[in-house]
């Protein structure tokens, strides 16, 4: 095998792709015709000039195959996973195996460089009371001056996070995910976060627009951090979470942005002083939703247009418990950097369209805190209705290919967000009340002129009925950089005059305009 990984790469330095630093990795490498598959961490590792430098940054996986991870990898160079080719064929999938065919698995990463995931079904752990004998972080991040990336990704199965962040001066980005599954089930543990940065300095941390559901613990953990600069969570939809430790915990954060998010039954295993033994303001008194602590110098907190609810039958799990309540959202110290506390969330008590059950969230939550010394609670990692009668099947199951995370769209809440549309993730739902789905529609005639530019731009589009208008600007991981108009306008010709391109590094960047008739979008070029 290791003959053909030289042969492509001879190939790729014959046709000329060996400084293009990008690849397209096959999906059949490693496996069979039955079952094909291919190793990703051997092709990646084998991926190298005669001198012994590494080759390529970004390796492209098709959709539809299926890549293992087969040991821990300690790469000192930066890596981009990429989904290519047929959309109708799904995401590629990422798991780990063993190739002696052991059930112990080892974690898939703990290297040096910058890392991004973008497109993928990623596959990062097991599950069941056994798995802590071998599970800890998969994806443990050790380098200095690093920026890591998951876009667009389905992740899952990960006894303590999404990312365990180690080095100094980091940037992370979590956006337009779907996570899920996240934790040392059937225990009572804390493991399961989505960002998870130790006792370092980190410099961003951007958690934007994601469906979080089947959580453990809190959604991002910092109480143990040296310092972190800038903070977003933002747009995302969060439910059926346990909140072993609470939701959000801050420390030492110069600005903090938490808006626009939809927070369904938060922290359902509620508080107690017994639970709240990784508080730093509060040990052994509660557990709030949202902490922070060691407030430094100059510290800003923006958090705004949050729904945060919970439905009766959590409510009535609180009453029912002798000793547990429900927790507290703001704590005094979170509350005293709110210019207005009282804007900081609403109540709005809604349900999701079709999502899994909470109902095992709820009775593992109780189990947990009744029972903290006990193996084998009731699992709430919710598996593929494919899984019906199999080894996987604990009695929580769910159709996947009917998951509707999405909401009434005439509720306040679909238009309660700071730009006047929906809180809570966006990139599953469409909350636009007149018309059920956006295509694209060229009669729009989105247009950006100067383009390319320095400065000023103006859009020019085309309506030929009265209509809701969105117009965004976005880089090229699909993050917003601007609004630059959302409400209504009537039939006919618009301009809408951009003056902030000046503000951005020069790149390429997408403007979107989405209407109640379609939508277009423009590439636009800023040069300095």
């Amino acid at each position: 095998m290791k003959s053909l990984y030289l042969t492509l790469a001879f190939m790729a330095t014959l046709f000329g792709t060996s400084y293009s630093q990008s690849i397209t990795v096959p999906a059949n490498l490693n496996g069979t015709t039955a079952f094909p598959f291919t190793y990703i961490d051997d092709f990646i590792t084998a991926d190298t000039f005669p001198d012994g430098k590494h080759k390529n940054v970004t390796y492209l996986l098709q959709r539809g195959g299926l890549y293992f991870f087969t040991k821990l990898n300690t790469w000192t160079f930066d890596v981009k996973l990429v989904a290519t080719g047929d959309l109708a064929k799904g995401r590629p999938v990422i798991s780990r195996a063993n190739k002696t065919g052991g059930t112990a698995l080892d974690g898939l990463y703990r290297g040096f460089g910058s890392f991004t995931w973008d497109g993928l079904y990623i596959i990062m752990g097991e599950e069941g009371a056994t798995a802590s004998q071998y599970e800890s972080t998969p994806f443990w991040c050790e380098g200095d001056n690093n920026r890591y990336i998951f876009n667009d990704c389905i992740i899952e199965k990960s006894r303590q996070g999404t990312i365990r962040i180690e080095g100094e001066n980091t940037k992370t980005y979590i956006t337009n995910c779907w996570l899920r599954n996240f934790g040392d089930y059937e225990k009572f543990q804390g493991n399961g976060r989505v960002v998870d940065t130790r006792d370092n300095f980190s410099d961003t941390v951007v958690i934007r627009n994601n469906v979080i559901h089947n959580i453990l613990d809190r959604l991002y953990i910092g109480f143990r951090q040296k310092g972190l600069n800038y903070f977003d969570f933002s747009q995302n939809t969060v439910f059926n979470h346990v909140g072993r430790h609470g939701l959000i915990q801050l420390r030492n954060t110069k600005q903090s942005i938490i808006k626009d998010n939809l927070f369904m039954n938060p922290s359902i295993m509620g508080t107690s002083p017994t639970l709240a033994n990784e508080q730093i303001t509060y040990l052994n008194k509660t557990n709030y939703l949202f902490t922070i602590d060691s407030i430094v110098p100059g510290a800003t907190m923006n958090m705004s247009n949050n729904n945060i609810f919970w439905t009766q039958d959590v409510l009535n799990h609180y009453t029912a418990s002798t000793l547990v309540t429900k927790p507290l959202i703001l704590s005094p110290e979170v509350a005293g950097m709110l210019a207005d506390p009282s804007k900081a969330y609403f109540t709005e008590v809604l349900e999701l369209n079709n999502v899994p059950s909470r109902a095992p969230v709820i009775k593992s939550s109780g189990e947990a805190v009744k029972y903290p010394d006990s193996v084998g609670i009731t699992d709430i990692m919710v598996e593929d209705i494919s899984f019906k009668g199999t080894a996987f099947d604990k009695g929580y199951l769910f159709d996947w290919s009917k998951f509707d995370p999405c909401y009434n769209k005439n509720s306040l809440s679909a238009k309660s967000a700071s730009d006047g549309g929906a809180v809570g993730s966006r990139f599953m739902c469409n909350y636009v009340s007149s018309t059920e789905e956006l295509v694209f529609n060229p009669l729009l005639d989105f247009s950006s002129s100067p383009n390319p530019t320095s400065n000023i731009t103006t859009f020019k589009y085309n309506l030929a009925n009265s209509s809701q208008v969105d117009l965004s600007v976005f880089d090229m991981r699909g993050n917003k950089i601007i609004n630059i108009f959302n409400g209504i306008k009537g039939p006919g010709y618009h301009n809408e005059t951009w003056t902030g391109a000046n503000e951005l590094p020069t790149g390429m960047y997408f403007a979107n305009l989405q209407t109640e008739e379609g939508r277009m979008f423009v590439k636009i070029v800023v040069q300095k």
